[in-house]
């Protein structure tokens, strides 16, 4: 037994136990868990008073156990709360402790009353598993171990700039050492050269030189290289068994890249069952198709078609019969010569020629009915039509039809006369009724020109070529009920000269006439617009008439142009010109000192042209241009001039008269395709005191409808004034 009588008597204690002094007794268990202390220094405290005692490893009671005891006696005089401390050292010197600390373990406050005993237990965790002097597991240990399991880790050792470890336990691993900047290392990869610590302290790297590249394949079947980085040689990354690949050989299919690293397909079977050729061929490497030998033109076979006979090879490989023969009915075609169904085989021949009931040129409907019009007309049911009345128009020579008698002026001109009939078409509302003329053939060898009051149709059951001109000239005087408001009114005389009538109004409202000079309210009004649609067929309206008196009489108003359809149940070729322009109005006369007013122009008629398939070449002309109004004459005779007649075969303005006298009033310019018509002047007074009658205003443009079922075709060079309605319009 040992003793320290200092503030208390401490002893080490064995299993067996002593009685208690009444002071109290403080017992200290110390337990180690890993390896035995060399030496356990035991300190106890108050804060005042301290006392300690050092234990070597010699004096254990039972090293079996693991752990040994203490008892201290205290004295009356200690404070109630103690500080304990075991410290573990790494060495002993006689009966000291000596060496470095391996563990210190702390109890701060413990509560002991006076004359009360106490316990403490303390266990010691330190471990130095590796034997290399290091511990884990130890506080304020002098000298821990970053890494119990190696022995060659530990503060202090010897670490290399290439070292990819912390051996010396300061967070630092090769490249991040003091000293290593520039120096040699090892980067772990065998595929560079070179290595070399860069940059300083934690942000320290070993970085190569230079990296191993592996040069790369040409084969489609060769795999790709990369380096090694365990062995630093170029090896191949991946397999390219089974990738498509193309042997070059177009004799065989399937082509994939195998295991020997080359390109290989399945070569190509060339068998088949055709009736006419070996039944084994061979592949052609240049084209890649199997090739057969044809068996000779007298092998007998079967073709597809059952309505054929003598089958037999053709020595090319083909089956071959000879069908029998199909005649189509009218308004189909032959789809196939021989079925396998034993029958011709037909569609519908949409559009073709036909001859429809009564031997009339038609045009097959997708009914498959032979349709003498495949489309419905404006202002006539060409089905109406009794087969009787469709009769022919051909001429020799240029010839006039005169709608007030339906006269043919020279008769003989037409040659088929004899064949036409001419039916009336009742249009209602008050208009003029139209005449119907329906042929088969138009065949014109000389221009044709309409006059008179009524509208004309021409109806061709076939194709049509116009090659020669259409003009239908109006007649239409003024009054003429049938314009109403849309013809020009007159104009008035008074003292000694007259206004100029007004120009007649159609797809737009014609011009005023001019004033006289010395009235207030002498000029003839313009007529009004019209609708301007083909149904029904009208021609044009006439201008007013000059304001005069006696022999110094007003110009009369111009004509309007006459109405004229053209409809083809086919194709309709027009390469000249149609024209339903209105004429000019009249000068005023001069007479006894008095001027009478210029007359009114006329307004443009109108034009239908519709077909199947309607085709303007580039020399054709269709017109509807009004007339230009009359100039005024003046009180010292002098006669106004007449204004032009609407162009039959240009978009300019019909001019109106003028240059006849300084103080007359000139006629206004006609309407045309992008004109409108222009109003009268008034009349003046010169220096010698002649006075002046007023112009008459210019007619408006007509009205033109082009129409064609299938698309229409105008040619660029192609005039047509005014633009038309309908949808066919030049490009």
């Amino acid at each position: 037994m040992r003793r320290l009588c200092v503030l208390g008597c401490v002893v080490l204690l064995a299993a067996c136990r002593t009685k208690e002094p009444a002071e109290g007794v403080l017992r200290v268990t110390v337990k180690y868990v890993a390896q035995e202390p060399r030496c356990v220094r035991v300190e106890i405290g108050d804060g005042v008073h301290r006392v300690q005692t050092d234990v070597p490893s010699s004096e254990f009671q039972d090293p079996g156990a693991r752990e040994f005891r203490l008892a201290m006696v205290r004295k009356a005089d200690w404070n109630r709360v103690l500080n304990l401390t075991a410290t573990s050292f790494s060495e002993v010197s006689g009966t000291k402790c000596a060496g470095t600390i391996v563990e210190v373990r702390h109890n701060r406050s413990l509560d002991v009353p006076p004359g009360a005993s106490a316990d403490w237990s303390v266990t010691l965790q330190a471990r130095d598993a590796d034997g290399d002097g290091y511990f884990v597991e130890a506080p304020e240990t002098e000298k821990p171990d970053c890494d119990d399991s190696n022995s060659n880790v530990h503060p202090g050792a010897t670490e290399a700039c290439d070292s990819r470890v912390d051996l010396n336990c300061n967070q630092r691993v090769g490249c991040q050492e003091a000293g290593c900047g520039g120096q040699s290392c090892d980067d772990g990869d065998a595929c560079t050269t070179g290595d070399h610590c860069k940059g300083s302290g934690l942000e320290a790297q070993c970085l190569p030189s230079q990296t191993t590249k592996c040069t790369q394949p040409t084969g489609i079947c060769d795999a790709p290289q990369a380096c090694n980085p365990n062995t630093g040689l170029c090896e191949a990354t991946a397999s390219t068994v089974g990738k498509s690949c193309d042997d070059g050989n177009l004799c065989t299919d399937g082509d994939a890249c195998g295991a020997n690293g080359l390109c290989a397909g399945t070569p190509r079977s060339c068998t088949t069952t055709g009736q006419c050729v070996e039944n084994q061929g061979t592949c052609n490497t240049a084209t890649g198709d199997c090739v057969f030998t044809s068996r000779p033109d007298t092998t007998a076979c079967q073709d597809p078609l059952t309505c054929t006979t003598g089958d037999h090879c053709d020595g090319n490989g083909n089956c071959v019969g000879t069908p029998g023969t199909c005649a189509p009915p009218s308004c189909h075609r032959v789809k196939q010569q021989c079925t396998a169904s034993t029958q011709c085989e037909y569609e519908v021949d949409l559009n073709a020629a036909c001859t429809a009931p009564g031997g009339v040129p038609g045009v097959c409907l997708a009914t498959t009915e032979c349709s003498a019009f495949p489309y419905q007309p404006s202002n006539f049911n060409p089905n109406a039509v009794a087969v009787d009345d469709i009769g022919a128009l051909r001429t020799n020579a240029n010839v006039v039809f005169d709608t007030a008698d339906q006269s043919w002026t020279p008769s003989g001109a037409v040659t088929t006369l004899a064949s036409l009939h001419i039916l009336t078409i009742a249009q209602g509302a008050g208009n003029p009724p139209a005449l119907l003329i329906p042929v088969r053939t138009l065949e014109l060898n000389g221009s044709l020109t309409i006059k008179g009051p009524a509208p004309v149709i021409l109806a061709v059951y076939g194709d049509a070529t116009v090659n020669q001109s259409i003009l239908a000239t109006g007649s239409i005087v003024n009054p003429n009920p049938a314009c109403g408001a849309s013809q020009g009114t007159a104009g008035t005389f008074g003292t000694d000269t007259g206004g100029g009538g007004g120009g007649g109004g159609n797809a737009t409202a014609g011009g005023n006439g001019g004033k006289g000079y010395d009235n207030d309210q002498p000029q003839g009004g313009a007529g009004v617009l019209r609708p301007s649609i083909s149904e029904p067929l009208l021609g044009g309206c006439p201008g007013g008439n000059g304001g005069g008196t006696g022999p110094a009489a007003g110009g009369k108003g111009g004509a309007g142009g006459g109405g004229v359809q053209l409809s083809v149940a086919r194709t309709l070729t027009l390469s000249t010109k149609v024209s339903a322009s209105g004429d000019g109005g009249e000068g005023g006369k001069a007479a006894s000192g008095k001027g009478a007013g210029g007359g009114g122009g006329g307004s443009g008629g109108r034009v239908v042209l519709e077909a199947f398939q309607l085709a303007l070449t580039s020399s054709a002309r269709v017109t509807a241009n009004g007339g230009g109004g009359g100039e005024g004459s003046s009180t010292t005779n002098n006669t106004g001039r007449n204004g032009a007649n609407g162009s039959q075969d240009s978009g300019l303005q019909a001019s109106g008269g003028n240059a006849g006298s300084s103080t007359a009033g000139d006629g206004g310019d006609g309407g045309a395709s992008m004109f409108t018509p222009g109003t009268g002047e008034d009349g003046e007074r010169d220096a010698f005191g002649t006075e002046g009658a007023g112009g008459g205003g210019g007619g408006a443009a007509g009205f033109i409808h082009l129409r064609s079922v299938q698309s229409c075709s105008i040619g660029s060079g192609a005039l047509i004034s005014p633009a038309p309605t309908g949808g066919c319009v030049k490009p």
